[in-house]
């Protein structure tokens, strides 16, 4: 089989990046970590004017030294002035340095990382759900949460370190012209030469990235099901280890692949830089020998010139890494903002909503296709959710329909009938592809989302619970002591009460042991009921709830189901499941079958129909009288 994430060398081919975009990218991110972080950012720039000034200082001093050390007439105070002098503002730069990286950068470094991420958590809360559908941008968002704070300290170091070079360089360059002009220009031309190398090996580990970075995530994937409690019984009772085994496998020999590729590029690269390094440097020193041979030059100004030469050599080396970094970090930054700059389609209206009193479908499509976004071409023209080669099936094909305040309904179909397509419409996580949804009479598009959501309260099929106290993850938030009574009072209500009291920390135990030994992990139909209980904490008008009790055995079903009724007496209840005992409790059953509302009313209106709703009744009545037989 073809593998997907495997990518057509034309296409790693990008086009170099214009100067001014490089330029403007990095100075985007430089007004990023300004904004977030002020101090840290002049405290950096300090910290590479400091750099550049004592480097310039302490090799003008050094070749002071030596040249007065040639004079015949020089005493020993003089001397010992140089010294002490250049002692002292050594001394003085080297605590600013401890005070710097020991303590300041520590605390200033975890901040930055803090706004960072939390902007791309909050961005990621806004991004359209079906942005997860798409493997390239999910790439890029797991690319901007790795790469962030590091490009962005990267960045701003390398701007520093720009500015202590060039300091030192226009000092060193102006002292280098009174010795040799000839050497002056050796180490400019190798500097160049260097750069060029530079830019391309820099070329040449951003397209590797890019290749393997679907392996990694793989991998990534891989890993987390090996050592999530969730996939263990799954991994031991089937062949399903040995084939991801197989797929890391395959993932590690595709990076191996690329890296020894990359490697043998970057090892050329790096023996031509060296030989050009070597040549910048001891070329020049070949020159001031000569003339020290000839007479040209004094003993003590021959050494002098070599430290010069050399601190000037690495000096415009390491401006030249700076200067060529900055297209690798463009490349870096531009996804990073690519993810920031994606626009939501999923728009919040303005109106609070009101009590709940209709919703309505009139002839809803829907299908799980990202549409191109066309909001985001200004900054980064890229920046949307890829459409697939294909158009997709619709899961929800013309349905139209009405729920009214306090009915019980029950929607039932098979799997991929679109039954959860409908709960994710209603609580807008997605837009109809076609048709409107009213909310009173109101397109749902117009009402304030968090608002909206506040009225309706849903236990997806696919809950989650979360590594919190069992109070935490009933209010999906902390648990203050006015709070205490709503959380027994839910769990109550969810039948969890027996085993919140055998519980030794009670609500406030924690659950699963991703960070606490003492952790309590539930069995499935104990997590059911936790996440269940999180709808009787809130007062929401409508209450849906998708396969609720698919976990749990029949009485237990039984159970819950009454209480949720008896619970949500005036309240609007949606229930959808595979099983039709709840169907019974219903007010008016919506039978769904390939994305099409096909039948609705009571139980008894659907049985005397004897169609699809008859039908798939009696096949599990038909089942549940087997297993009561055997």
């Amino acid at each position: 089989m073809r593998d997907k994430n495997k990518t057509n060398p034309k296409k790693d081919k990008k086009e170099k990046m214009p100067v001014g975009q490089v330029l403007r990218y990095n100075l985007l991110m430089l007004g990023k970590i300004w904004k977030m972080a002020p101090q840290f950012f002049f405290v950096m720039i300090a910290t590479g004017i400091i750099d550049g000034i004592s480097n310039a200082i302490s090799t003008v001093f050094t070749y002071k030294l030596f040249n007065e050390l040639d004079r015949p007439d020089v005493t020993f105070g003089e001397i010992t002035g140089y010294i002490l002098l250049i002692l002292g503002i050594n001394t003085a730069i080297l605590i600013f340095y401890a005070w710097y990286h020991q303590y300041y950068k520590i605390a200033a470094d975890k901040k930055l990382q803090f706004a960072m991420h939390s902007e791309l958590f909050d961005h990621a809360l806004k991004m359209d759900l079906i942005c997860y559908d798409d493997p390239q941008f999910y790439n890029d968002y797991v690319w901007a949460m790795d790469e962030s704070k590091g490009r962005a300290l990267q960045v701003m170091s390398d701007v520093g370190r720009i500015i202590q070079y060039l300091i030192t360089l226009s000092t060193l360059i102006t002292l280098m012209l009174q010795v040799d002009t000839a050497v002056g220009l050796i180490l400019l031309v190798g500097c160049i030469l260097n750069a060029f190398l530079w830019e391309f090996a820099n070329k040449l580990a951003f397209q590797k990235n890019e290749r393997v970075k679907p392996y990694h995530r793989k991998n990534s994937y891989i890993n987390r099901v090996f050592h999530l409690a969730d996939y263990a019984k799954e991994l031991r009772i089937s062949s399903a280890g040995e084939n991801l085994q197989h797929a890391y496998s395959d993932s590690i020999t595709y990076i191996t692949k690329e890296e020894v590729a990359n490697g043998k590029k970057q090892y050329l690269l790096a023996v031509f830089s060296n030989l050009i390094l070597t040549a910048a440097r001891y070329l020049p020193v070949i020159i001031l020998l000569f003339k020290l041979y000839r007479g040209e030059a004094q003993l003590g100004g021959f050494v002098a010139s070599i430290t010069v030469i050399w601190e000037l050599n690495w000096s415009m080396y390491d401006l030249a890494k700076q200067i060529i970094r900055m297209p690798d970090n463009a490349q870096y930054i531009a996804k990073y903002l690519k993810f920031l700059s994606y626009k939501p389609k999923i728009i919040s209206g303005d109106l609070p909503a009101e009590t709940l009193d209709t919703i309505e479908l009139r002839n809803v499509h829907f299908s799980y296709q990202p549409v191109a976004d066309e909001n985001n071409t200004e900054k980064i023209k890229d920046t949307k959710c890829e459409e697939p080669s294909e158009a997709p099936k619709n899961s929800l094909d013309g349905v139209s329909l009405t729920i009214k305040k306090g009915e019980k309904i029950a929607i039932v179909g098979y799997n991929g009938a679109g039954k959860t397509t409908l709960t994710k419409l209603l609580m807008r996580l997605y837009d109809p592809s076609e048709g409107e949804i009213l909310y009173n009479g109101r397109n749902l598009k117009e009402y304030d989302i968090p608002s909206l959501r506040g009225r309706i309260g849903t236990v997806f099929q696919d809950y989650k619970i979360f590594a919190a106290t069992v109070a935490e993850n009933v209010l999906s938030d902390t648990c203050a002591e006015a709070d205490r009574d709503i959380v027994t009072d839910a769990l109550t209500k969810a039948t969890f009460k027996e085993k919140l009291d055998s519980l030794e920390m009670g609500m406030d135990t924690h659950l699963t042991k991703e960070f606490f030994d003492e952790g309590v992990n539930l069995s499935g139909g104990e997590s059911q009921k936790v996440a269940i209980a999180r709808i009787f904490a809130r007062p929401y008008d409508l209450i849906i709830m998708d396969e609720p009790s698919s976990a749990l055995d029949p009485a237990a079903e039984y159970e819950l189901n009454h209480t949720i009724l008896e619970y949500a007496r005036d309240k609007t209840v949606v229930f959808i499941s595979h099983r039709l005992s709840t169907t019974r409790m219903a007010d008016r059953i919506l039978m769904f079958a390939d994305g099409k509302l096909i039948e609705s009313g009571s139980h008894d209106e659907l049985m005397a129909l004897n169609g699809k709703y008859a039908e798939m009744f009696l096949l599990q009545a038909e089942k549940y009288r087997t297993q009561a037989s055997v």
